[in-house]
């Protein structure tokens, strides 16, 4: 669901701001309303707000945030001390601010992961039910030290990707460009020295034509690229139907199907297991690993797990009425629920998932570089040979 920001009022009259999840609006207004709060006015969107702040999760740099605030609660440092040394960095405002509003919260006697849940879309949906278990368990830091081992692996996994894809992007961007230019500027100067010389040649003709649609349409790229812009920031709109409709089609490809399907499974389980490990109750812990799947279509299919666990329904079954749940991940958690250790075929399955992420990623690029390389080879050799066709037509001619 959305976040929506509201200036709210307390029964004593003290003003603050809050940030709350509801269906529409007036949803979250009447959520406002029945926690004991009186709205005063609607601040917006809570992912609008925090970027009106000047907040990001790169900025306050949420990945790495466990990692430095574990080792000082686990030294029996209070949290809000620990926060405000977290928070002492000149070099870093956006990461002082967001620790500013944390302590107040804290002064005010309000719990952390309600404060964190607070912060909407900067903090991913794992970390407040994860730290709310730490909480009622009395094992905050322990709690935190599984959550950094979570957020690291996610991290890595995220960098992998994004690594191996710079180098056939590159590929590709400069064989359009040097193919680009050479349709563009050397074919018509090559052309006009036939043409000078009073020397006709079918080859030269037909590379003047391709040369001169480029000249003519390179706004198409312009446009395309606009296009491509337009459609990546409608897709990532969770309520748009354009989101709708690419998820609905992705997860039903051949190859790029499979990669959506392990991203989303490995995310899936490893938020699973380590909301387990924390203590969270099993149809919270469901409900929060949901949230956490980027697909659409596949989040849609396991909404109601959550009402067949209520029926007494075992892990296993519930999600086995999803049709995107494979059959090896299901019998490794029935596994894991005869032998009492579900957490851990969890992160096996986590594991495996992404070890497949990583592989089908690595195969499909060393395919794909090649692949540039050879249609650009085509394209480049193709000019150079119409070009030399037409030096020998020029020789015929003398």
């Amino acid at each position: 669901m959305p976040l929506f920001k509201y200036k709210v009022s307390d029964p004593a009259g003290k003003v603050s701001e809050v940030l709350i999840e509801g269906d529409s609006q007036s949803d979250a207004a009447r959520r406002v309303q029945r926690r004991g709060l009186i709205p005063l006015a609607f601040l917006g969107e809570g992912a609008a707000a925090q970027e009106r702040k000047g907040l990001s999760r790169k900025a306050v740099g949420v990945v790495a945030y466990p990692d430095r605030l574990v080792p000082l609660l686990e030294a029996n440092i209070p949290l809000e001390r620990s926060l405000a040394i977290l928070g002492d960095e000149p070099d870093n405002p956006p990461l002082q601010r967001l620790v500013g509003d944390l302590r107040r919260g804290l002064h005010e006697g309000r719990k952390l992961s309600d404060l964190i849940r607070d912060q909407g879309s900067l903090f991913p949906p794992v970390y407040s039910g994860v730290v709310a278990a730490g909480e009622e368990a009395g094992a905050l830091p322990q709690v935190m030290a599984q959550l950094r081992n979570f957020l690291t692996t996610a991290a890595e996994l995220k960098s992998f990707i994004i690594s191996s894809s710079i180098y056939p992007g590159f590929i590709a961007v400069a064989g359009i460009a040097m193919l680009s230019f050479v349709l563009g500027v050397i074919v018509p100067k090559f052309a006009t020295s036939l043409a000078g010389a009073g020397i006709k040649s079918q080859a030269t003709d037909f590379l003047m034509a391709v040369s001169g649609a480029v000249r003519s349409y390179w706004w198409m790229i312009l446009v395309l690229a606009a296009g491509i812009v337009w459609m990546v920031h409608e897709i990532r709109k969770a309520d748009s139907p354009l989101r709708r409709w690419w998820d609905r089609t992705t997860v039903k490809l051949p190859i790029f199907g499979k990669l959506v399907l392990f991203s989303n499974l490995s995310r899936f389980a490893r938020t699973m297991s380590i909301l387990m490990r924390s203590g969270v109750p099993l149809l919270n812990t469901v409900s929060i690993a949901n949230r956490v799947i980027q697909n659409l279509t596949m989040r849609g299919s396991l909404d109601e797990v959550a009402g067949e666990l209520r029926q007494g329904q075992k892990i296993s079954g519930a999600l086995s009425k999803s049709k995107y749940i494979p059959s090896m991940m299901l019998r490794m958690i029935s596994v894991g629920e005869e032998t009492g250790n579900v957490e851990e075929m969890l992160d096996r399955v986590a594991d495996r998932y992404e070890a497949d992420l990583r592989k089908s990623i690595k195969r499909l690029l060393s395919l794909f570089e090649p692949l540039i390389i050879v249609l650009l080879g085509i394209g480049i050799g193709l000019v150079v040979l119409l070009m030399f066709t037409a030096i020998m037509d020029m020789q015929h001619a003398v």
